[in-house]
């Protein structure tokens, strides 16, 4: 295996990950990265998604300079085929491989955790619109997902009938005439305020022995703890003892991330990430040092320990409001300092010209990445996410808010016994200072 300064890798991505190539930049020789384009008519928005960045290159087809090329990192589900192709051309390979369809699907995600003996949240799959809106007509509180096709339907919270009826009505022309052939899993819903998670990075069925007791509002914000294995809630340890053999069947190499709900004796597994989570990439980015030799040798199927630089992170969710016309989003773009450069995580975007740029994207609204900020102490943390929030451009805004909550959420498991941090954890009354004090 090669040191890691020598080393030309090829990240193979979505848009989303710009930042673990920009970061695996700051070690490795070359970093080049590429996202599925081609089409009958092409787009410039699809092809300039990681263009004109100093640090890495933009590749539209690597298959011509293959030779060239060390590795490949796959930091997104999908693609499990070219994943292990490439392994068996003898490339490492840094990915979920087909250990993705734990997230992609969901009666199997839960089919195996009842084989695993873990609790099983409540669902029933019902095939097609038609059916559903017979199903929901006289149910309240419940959530509904569907497989697979994320970028068509996200997890959606069901109300009851008068308030969501409109909902099935927008999706009967979402779907067209597909509409029946869909499968939506409708989930009861699960009465408790306590999620408690965790964020790593598993190598074919190995855990490493430090990651990052994460606890998350849903799309806003993220507070992650630094935290030996051992010392992680008892709930968060028994999905790690029952899945690292699962991954290890896929030769599983990626990052992986959990949500759980707990209620009374029981915890529900509710998602897995198969994955770079976000938020909880940027924090792992930021807190490991070694980030690029954990993955360097995570390919070659070798765990390497995290060196933590930092007890926690924070991240916020960054939006822009860019203009719309005629229904049709239009470019966003900013300019950050260059103090604030390395603790911004842009996804979706390139570089023109010093400006960051952001070509339409419907699929995520008005989210353009994450802010982050690390410390030794929680206060140190979310005082230095204030600080560097006061520092975004005009356009450019940070849900510094959602710390406050997390912090109430926190304090909530902890007085039911889940241990977030030995450190006294503050009430979120601090981020009414300015300075955090």
């Amino acid at each position: 295996m090669k040191e890691a300064s020598e080393v030309t890798a090829l990240v193979f991505d979505h848009g989303l990950f710009i930042p673990v190539a920009r970061r695996l930049a700051k070690k490795f020789k070359r970093v080049l990265y590429t996202t599925p384009w081609a089409k009958g008519f092409t787009t410039i928005n699809d092809c300039v998604i990681g263009d004109g960045f100093g640090d890495i290159e933009r590749v539209d087809d690597f298959w011509p300079m293959k030779k060239e090329i060390d590795m490949f990192v796959f930091p997104d589900i999908q693609h499990a085929g070219l994943q292990l192709e490439l392994e068996a051309q003898g490339f490492p390979v840094w990915g979920s491989r087909n250990g993705d369809s734990l997230e992609i699907y969901r009666q199997k995600f839960h089919r195996i955790l009842g084989e695993l003996g873990l609790d099983v949240p409540k669902f029933e799959p019902v095939l097609g619109l038609d059916r559903l809106r017979e199903h929901l007509r006289d149910k309240e509180d419940k959530y509904i997902k569907i497989s697979k096709h994320r970028g068509t339907l996200e997890t959606t919270h069901w109300r009851n009938w008068d308030l969501d009826e409109g909902t099935l009505d927008y999706w009967a022309v979402k779907l067209g005439p597909a509409k029946n052939k869909v499968t939506f899993y409708v989930f009861d819903a699960i009465d408790t305020p306590l999620e408690i998670g965790g964020d790593t990075y598993n190598i074919r069925g190995q855990w490493p022995s430090l990651m990052l007791h994460g606890d998350e509002r849903k799309d806003r914000g993220y507070l992650g703890a630094v935290t030996a294995r051992a010392d992680m809630p008892e709930q968060v340890q028994e999905i790690l003892s029952a899945f690292g053999p699962e991954l290890g069947k896929y030769g599983y190499i990626n990052q992986w991330s959990m949500e759980v709900r707990v209620k009374d004796e029981h915890s529900f597994f509710i998602d897995p990430c198969c994955r770079g989570g976000l938020p909880s990439t940027g924090a792992q980015l930021m807190v490991w040092e070694n980030w690029p030799e954990i993955v360097l040798a995570g390919a070659h199927g070798e765990l390497v320990e995290p060196e933590a630089q930092a007890m926690f992170a924070a991240e916020c969710v960054l939006t822009m409001k860019t203009a719309h016309a005629a229904g049709a989003s239009l470019w966003g773009k900013t300019r950050i300092r260059e103090e604030l450069a390395e603790w911004v995580k842009f996804g979706g975007c390139c570089e023109i010209d010093g400006a960051i740029c952001f070509p339409p994207d419907d699929s995520h609204g008005e989210e353009v990445g994450w802010l982050i900020a690390t410390g030794d102490t929680i206060r140190e943390t979310i005082q230095t996410m204030q600080e560097r929030a006061k520092l975004l451009p005009d356009g450019l805004t940070a849900g510094v808010d959602s710390l406050g909550e997390l912090l109430t959420e926190i304090r909530q498991a902890e007085a039911e016994g889940i241990a977030f941090t030995p450190q006294r954890v503050p009430g979120p009354e601090i981020l009414l200072s300015e300075n955090g004090a």
